[in-house]
């Protein structure tokens, strides 16, 4: 029979933060009444409910990877940024419903910060083309520059990065440690 022990008091190594990431996605009711729910009385004034966020601070995750998943196929960072009653309401083609963009790219970045973890943006490889986007140039990821999707480090006034930043509630570019693809 073999038997496995563990020894807590005999470190043999140190394990990165982020072995324990985590991911996102707007399925069922992970985001929309499940870490972000406006006007809930259990939610703070951006809308991030308080008592799910507390449970998430003890995991102490190194990544926070979103939209992910089937979602992210749909799914353009340029959606999410400023006012949300600005921002377009899209057919949301992975699971037939409609995407509000209450919780964007703004939204993500600020809850990451407010976890203090490194936010894992992934990008539309399949449809960031559509008509009707904001950019029809699909995005070039940056390491650590940028909002995702940027072609550019910082942008002339009036370039496509800068209006896009200039609509965010981070105005300034966000670093993202991961490569956003």
């Amino acid at each position: 029979m073999s038997r496995i022990a563990v020894d807590p008091g005999r470190p043999i190594g140190h394990l990165d933060r982020n072995v324990f990431g985590g991911f996102i996605e707007h399925l069922g009711r992970c985001i929309y009444g499940g870490i972000y729910d406006e006007g809930a009385a259990v939610a703070d004034e951006r809308g991030f409910r308080k008592d799910v966020l507390a449970l998430l601070r003890e995991l102490r995750m190194g990544v926070l990877r979103w939209p992910g998943g089937n979602f992210v196929s749909n799914y353009h960072w340029a959606d999410g940024i400023g006012p949300k009653d600005a921002r377009p309401r899209r057919p949301e083609l992975a699971w037939g419903g409609e995407e509000s963009n209450r919780f964007g790219t703004d939204e993500f970045l600020s809850y990451c910060a407010e976890l203090g973890t490194e936010p894992y943006i992934c990008l539309n490889m399949g449809t960031g083309s559509l008509p009707g986007r904001s950019s029809n140039a699909p995005p070039t990821p940056r390491r650590s520059r940028g909002h995702p999707g940027s072609r550019t480090t910082s942008g002339t006034s009036g370039s496509a990065p800068t209006t896009g930043r200039s609509r965010s509630v981070t105005p300034s570019p966000t670093p993202l440690p991961w490569p956003p693809i």
